[in-house]
C-alpha cells in the first residue's frame, strides 16, 4: 500500500510542480482555497488546495486515510502529514523534487514561454501561456494563470509521466491561516523513503 500511496504522492508532486514552474509571480498570489480536480492516466483525483502566497496545502482522502501535503516554497521543502500516525515525512530542497524557482528569469533560462491569448476558467479571466523546457524529453506544458489570483488555475502537461491536466474548481477567495501550512505539534519526523531514480543532487 506504501507504494501506491508514494505513486500517488509522486504524481501529485509532478503536478504541483509543474503549476509552481508555470507561476511567474514573486509568491504574491491571493489567498485562496478551491478543489482540485486532477486527471491522468492513473485516473481521477479530487482533493482539496489552500493557498497562501508561495505557499500551497494539499489535503485528499485514499483509501480511506487522510493524507495532506505541505508545500513551503519559503522554506524549499515539502512536508507529507500522515494524521493517523502522527508523523511527518520531510523532502528537503537538496532532492530531486526540490522546490522549484518561479520567476520569469529562471523560466527563461529552462526553456521558452509563449503567450497564447486570454480564456476565461471557472470564470476567472486567465492568461494563457505554453511553457516548452529546452530537454525536448520533459515535454511542454500549458497553464493558465487567473489574472485576479496571480495563480495558475489550470495546467496540462505532457511528459515523462503523460497526459495529465490539474483544474482548481470552486474557488473561494478568502484569508488561510498561516497554521494550515506548519507542521502540528506531536508530530513525530521520519526519513523520506528513497524514490527510484530520486538519488540526484
Amino acid at each position: 500500500m506504501l507504494e501506491n500511496w508514494m505513486s500517488r504522492l509522486n504524481l501529485m508532486v509532478a503536478i504541483f510542480f509543474t503549476a509552481v514552474l508555470a507561476f511567474p509571480g514573486s509568491g504574491n498570489a491571493a489567498d485562496f482555497s478551491a478543489d482540485m480536480v486532477q486527471t491522468s492516466s492513473m485516473g481521477t483525483m479530487e482533493s482539496k488546495a489552500f493557498v497562501k502566497g508561495s505557499n500551497f496545502r494539499h489535503e485528499m482522502n485514499f483509501q480511506g486515510r487522510e493524507q495532506v501535503t505541505i508545500f513551503r516554497k519559503d522554506k524549499g521543502v515539502v512536508w507529507v502529514l500522515m494524521p493517523e500516525q502522527m508523523m511527518v515525512m520531510e523532502m528537503p530542497s537538496s532532492s530531486q523534487q526540490k522546490m522549484a524557482p518561479a520567476d520569469p528569469d529562471e523560466l527563461e533560462k529552462m526553456g521558452t514561454k509563449k503567450f497564447l491569448g486570454k480564456e476565461t476558467v471557472n470564470n476567472y479571466m486567465c492568461s494563457k501561456y505554453l511553457h516548452t523546457p529546452k530537454d525536448p524529453s520533459l515535454g511542454t506544458a500549458t497553464y493558465w494563470i487567473a489574472e485576479k489570483l496571480n495563480f495558475p488555475i489550470k495546467v496540462v502537461s505532457d511528459g515523462p509521466s503523460g497526459h495529465m491536466v490539474m483544474e482548481y474548481r470552486n474557488i473561494d477567495e478568502k484569508t488561510v491561516s498561516d497554521a494550515l501550512f506548519e507542521i502540528p505539534s506531536g508530530y513525530r519526523k521520519m526519513s523520506m523513503p528513497m524514490v527510484p531514480g530520486g538519488s540526484g543532487q
